[in-house]
């Protein structure tokens, strides 16, 4: 065998090796990718019953389990008074963890996740706010607005269908039990319990 022949096949072989290497690493950082993602999704359930414009950002670590922040601008308690809203500068934010319970896919499907939520502000109704005296009454008030501030955390439920791999749509409940705060029966007896739904459109990035 000639000295110019045994160089093309080492050259060969070594460009080979070059080519499964590369291969190899474009695999794992694709991998790498996919495994680490941002979402930005705003609830629309919201924006269609109570006026409010939310902003939800959610960043994809491992195993299946992401953090997210919530901001809503223009928000109520719950979807009280929803019918009835005059105004509002109520502003939340909301902390959660996603537990993605499918191992199969990765962030998406089924989801349950524990919250944190703070929020400042008041609603004004267009109509006068009943609340229950000190004797147990339900009275009227002299007035329309009511404060909605304080601090609360619960635990949330949800699905998200991922379409292909840019866009998502997600249906979540939560219940939030407040901690803090002025929502005694003396301001508007809104009870210490938050329900909320929502409908999130997203885009991945």
């Amino acid at each position: 065998m000639s000295f110019g022949s045994t160089m093309k096949k080492t050259i060969l072989l070594l460009c080979a090796c070059a080519m499964g290497y590369s291969a190899v690493a474009q695999t794992n950082d694709d991998a790498e990718t996919r495994l680490v993602k941002n979402e930005i999704s705003s609830n629309i359930l919201d924006l269609v019953i109570a006026g409010s414009l939310n902003v939800t950002y959610e960043r994809m670590l491992n195993n299946n389990i992401s953090l997210a922040g919530s901001a809503t601008f223009f928000d109520t308690y719950g979807y009280y008074d929803a019918g009835y809203l005059e105004s509002t500068n109520a502003f939340s934010f909301r902390a959660s963890a996603n537990f993605y319970v499918s191992k199969r896919r990765q962030f998406e499907g089924l989801y349950f996740y524990p919250l944190l939520k703070v929020r400042t502000g008041e609603v004004t109704s267009d109509y006068d706010v009943f609340i229950y005296d000190d004797q147990g009454n339900f009275t009227q008030t002299n007035r329309r607005n009511y404060d909605v501030g304080g601090f609360s955390a619960g635990v949330g439920l949800g699905n998200k269908w991922v379409i292909q791999d840019k866009f998502t749509v997600s249906v979540f409940g939560e219940v939030a039990r407040n901690l803090g705060g002025n929502l005694d029966r003396q301001n508007a007896d809104l009870g210490n319990v938050e329900p909320r739904f929502g409908i999130n459109f997203g885009y991945r990035f």
